[in-house]
């Protein structure tokens, strides 16, 4: 993990600040949506440990030399199996977008689990897009496996999410004693 957090110095730090904003709005936003601020606030505190780990400089971005920095790839693949079972660069899309898969998975109306997931999925995207473009990141490349596996993430988060929707919907419905 050591390893992870020294190619990502920043990512931490803007980590911290992200969870500080989205307490902050999280029971605005709660009140907007009809829906519990914690739910909120695990949604926007989800989408904050992505944006941190994804937007943020690499550690070695600002010692890049002058042609690294104009040189960018675009890859268009399939990911491999192994890469959804083992640790690398490419299944940490997975661990990063499970989360915010499963806070969108327990909101509690249907239109709001629609859309936050869509938003989901269209942040994996807009995350490689970003790091492809913005060079000084030190991550310019734009890998279409690493989308997939960030949608394979987002979509095991909902399957979890809405399960324990259900089992609570269902157990709230049982009377106490």
């Amino acid at each position: 993990m050591s390893r992870y957090f020294s190619a990502l110095p920043f990512a931490l730090p803007s980590f911290v600040v992200g969870v500080v904003i989205a307490a902050l709005f999280a029971k605005r936003l709660g009140t907007k949506l009809k829906e519990r601020p914690i739910i909120v606030f695990w949604w926007l505190g989800s989408l904050m440990l992505i944006l941190s780990a994804t937007l943020t400089p690499t550690g070695h971005a600002l010692e890049m030399e002058e042609g690294l920095l104009t040189t960018r790839v675009w890859t268009w693949a399939l990911p491999s199996p192994s890469a959804l079972f083992t640790i690398n660069w490419q299944s940490m899309n997975l661990v990063l977008f499970t989360p915010i898969g499963i806070a969108s998975g327990v909101f509690t109306r249907w239109r709001n689990i629609i859309s936050l997931t869509l938003s989901a999925y269209i942040v994996s995207l807009l995350v490689e897009m970003i790091q492809y473009l913005v060079m000084p990141l030190g991550r310019t490349q734009f890998n279409s496996s690493t989308v997939i596996i960030g949608w394979v993430g987002i979509t095991v988060g909902v399957a979890i999410g809405l399960l324990v929707r259900a089992l609570i919907k269902k157990n709230s419905r049982i009377p106490t004693a």
